[in-house]
């Protein structure tokens, strides 16, 4: 039931009693003042100063009335009163008005007698008290119900976590800013690797990593318009832009310098300018992420060419320590004649074809590793791969005779033709066999087969020896790791960078005693195709 019905029922219950205990003398008039009243009540959006009619007709209708029981009428309109009034003093002016209206109009019709005195002040003085208690309490329940939407407003517009502006609040002020035609900077950081330090630093510590990130940037931006978590690891910054180099260079400045110093997190940040990037917020944001994305890039191009040029080191490393590992073990020998010769008067004649051999090992080594590593240019052009296989075949031919191996090839029915260095591929192929021959102590078959399709030439070489352990197949292309007691370890290291050159791949296949199979693939060409190709360092060039 609503306030103004309560009211009216109240009021017919005073008005009925009035007339019933003869305490008015003018029942109609009551009666008419009672309608009027609550007339106003109903209708008090429609009247002009509502509240002073009603309080005139609520007089009327207690001086009327000659009843006490009008005193919680008086509360009830002090009540909607204090519904309006936020300031304590209009309050307490209006609870006393109130008070002295009511004693006033008792002391009218009550005999003037001790208790009738008494009983007035005690009602106009409770009537006081509770309007008091009653204004305390509405402003204690509004004020509980305004901290709760102020709180709610807060959650809704800002991150949890760091508390800035979350991404849907970030976009609204952004709008509002654009529609005022604001001189802004929009600037959008991202935060570097953050999310690989979860493995490290735990979910909590990014969590702290990212509120001290976002309070370092209320720090360092106090002028900023908006400031906000845009993502997981991203930010925004909107700042005024009247000088658009002088915002530019502070922001490169804090940000490329100053942020990674104080935090230890590396960022990338992209910038937009409004009107001069974009008339609209979408413009302003795709812009500035442009702008971050190429920065993105840059960065990634950076640490890319970076770790390249420690991966060339360390390889340069390895090599070289290969290299001296494998010079190391001849010049050592050659030391030892040297010194045995110096006993026997410098007679080298007993160890004349060892020392020599030595010199030979390492004439053969340094001029495999000048071929494995110096830079050189290669003519390409357009060759039959049968051909080659074939010249290999009948190169070794006699060398499989007399180790009491065969060979046999499985040729393509139609002619494979291959952009190529014809010297490196028979290289190449003589390498492979050469390694087959010598993988089968016993009798066995070195069997060669050539597969085209798709614009591909596969040829397959497969050897019926000891095979490879599975533990190795990996370790078989780096430079200097060898099985073969006089092997230096860069033959299939060669053999595999010849393929790379070529555009092609290199696999291999191994079973322990049933033999190995090396796989090669390289895109085939058709015999008119253009021989003026030459390949320097690697890279093809026209």
């Amino acid at each position: 039931m609503s306030y103004n019905w309560i009211l009216l029922a109240y009021v017919s219950v005073i008005c009925t009693s009035s007339i019933l205990f003869d305490q008015t003398t003018h029942p109609l008039v009551l009666v008419i003042i009672a309608a009027v009243y609550m007339l106003v009540h109903f209708a008090e959006k429609r009247i002009f100063l509502p509240t002073v009619f009603e309080m005139g007709l609520l007089v009327a209708f207690h001086w009327l009335s000659q009843m006490d029981w009008c005193l919680p009428l008086y509360l009830a309109q002090m009540g909607k009163h204090f519904y309006k009034i936020r300031n304590l003093n209009s309050a307490s002016a209006v609870s006393v008005l109130y008070t002295l209206t009511y004693a006033l109009v008792s002391f009218s019709y009550m005999p003037y007698s001790p208790y009738g005195i008494v009983a007035v002040l005690f009602s106009s003085v409770s009537c006081l008290i509770f309007a008091v208690l009653f204004y305390r309490y509405i402003h204690t329940i509004e004020n509980h119900a305004r901290q709760l939407k102020n709180e709610k407003k807060h959650l809704s517009t800002h991150d949890n976590l760091t508390g800035l502006y979350n991404y849907e609040e970030c976009h609204r002020q952004l709008t509002q800013l654009v529609e005022a035609q604001a001189a802004i900077v929009l600037v959008l950081i991202d935060c570097k690797d953050l999310k690989s330090l979860n493995t490290t630093n735990g979910f909590h510590g990014v969590n702290r990593i990212l509120q001290q990130a976002a309070q370092l940037l209320r720090i360092m931006f106090p002028e900023a318009l908006i400031i906000s978590r845009y993502g997981g690891d991203e930010f925004a910054i909107v700042l005024e832009a009247n000088r658009p180099q002088k915002v530019m260079n502070t922001i490169s400045q804090q940000l490329a310098y100053e942020f990674p110093k104080l935090t230890g997190i590396e960022i990338n940040y992209g910038m937009a300018f409004y009107p001069n990037d974009g008339l609209s917020k979408d413009d302003l944001i795709f812009n500035a992420e442009q702008s971050l994305y190429d920065m993105k890039r840059e960065s990634w191009l950076k640490r890319e060419e970076h770790m390249l040029r420690s991966e060339k080191l360390r390889v340069v490393g390895e090599l070289a320590s290969g290299m001296a590992h494998e010079i190391r073990n001849p010049l050592t020998t050659i030391k030892g004649f040297l010194q045995l010769s110096r006993a026997d008067n410098f007679n080298v004649r007993p160890w004349y074809d060892l020392i020599m051999d030595e010199i030979t090992r390492m004439s053969m080594l340094t001029a495999e590793f000048l071929q494995f590593s110096k830079p050189h240019a290669m003519q390409f052009k357009v060759h039959s791969i049968q051909n080659c296989i074939q010249r290999v075949i009948s190169l070794l031919d006699s060398e499989a005779s007399r180790l009491g191996h065969s060979i046999r090839f499985d040729d393509h029915p139609e002619p494979v033709y291959i952009l190529m260095d014809q010297d490196k591929i028979l290289q190449l192929l003589l390498n492979l066999i050469k390694n087959a021959l010598e993988a089968m102590p016993d009798q066995g078959l070195v069997h060669i087969r050539l597969l085209s399709k798709n614009n591909q030439a596969t040829f397959e070489i497969a050897d019926t020896g000891k095979g490879i352990p599975e533990t190795e197949l990996d370790k078989i292309f780096v430079p200097f790791y060898t099985t073969k007691d006089s092997g230096t370890g860069l033959g299939l290291s060669i053999c595999h960078k010849i393929v790379q050159d070529h555009q092609g791949t290199m696999e291999v296949e191994s079973v322990l005693d049933k033999g190995t199979k090396f796989i090669i693939t390289i895109p085939t060409a058709s015999p008119d195709h253009s021989p003026a190709a030459v390949v320097s360092n690697g890279m093809h060039v026209c």
